[in-house]
């Protein structure tokens, strides 16, 4: 009966410590929420997430993301693995931690740029700079958000992501 118990705890904490493959589950963003002029077109199919569409920074703007809210419940998630090609271009992913921020908009960050050859990235939440202050730390279970983000410059955006998963 213990080995059942703990099986079901296992299962249920990891059911809490995922990224959804589910395009349903994943929403792009854009400056245009803050009157910027970004775009950004999002195809799902097969497992893939193609991102395309140009970052502007007319108006105050400059960025487009593909995020999804996650509940991670477990801290010793190290981080973010998945694959990706594109335009030769640096993108980043963005960590958005729930509570206090300052701008409102605050988050952490870590670059990484594509080839036009798939890559496997294993990007590290320990690796995360601040842009911005949190009242929270940057550990998995102050994180509100995951984000693929193409941000800070003018330049078109075409990048295609697969196999999305958690780094134990």
């Amino acid at each position: 009966m213990n080995k059942i118990a703990l099986t079901l705890i296992f299962v249920c904490m990891n059911s809490f410590a995922d990224i959804s493959l589910d395009p349903k589950n994943w929403y792009p963003v854009t400056d245009n929420v803050m009157g910027g002029q970004s775009t950004l077109e999002v195809v799902a199919a097969e497992g893939l997430f193609v991102m395309q569409g140009d970052v502007s920074t007319k108006n105050n703007g400059g960025f487009v993301r593909l995020g999804q809210d996650v509940n991670f419940q477990d801290n010793s998630i190290k981080g973010i693995q998945f694959k990706a090609k594109g335009n030769n271009e640096t993108y980043e992913i963005h960590a958005t931690l729930r509570g206090i921020k300052v701008p409102p908009w605050a988050y952490f960050s870590q670059q990484f740029t594509v080839s036009e050859d798939w890559q496997e990235f294993k990007i590290y939440f320990n690796n995360f700079s601040a842009e911005g202050y949190s009242a929270r730390s940057m550990k998995p279970s102050n994180i509100r958000n995951l984000s693929f983000a193409g941000y800070g410059r003018d330049f078109e955006v075409d990048l295609t992501i697969k196999d999305i998963a958690i780094i134990n």
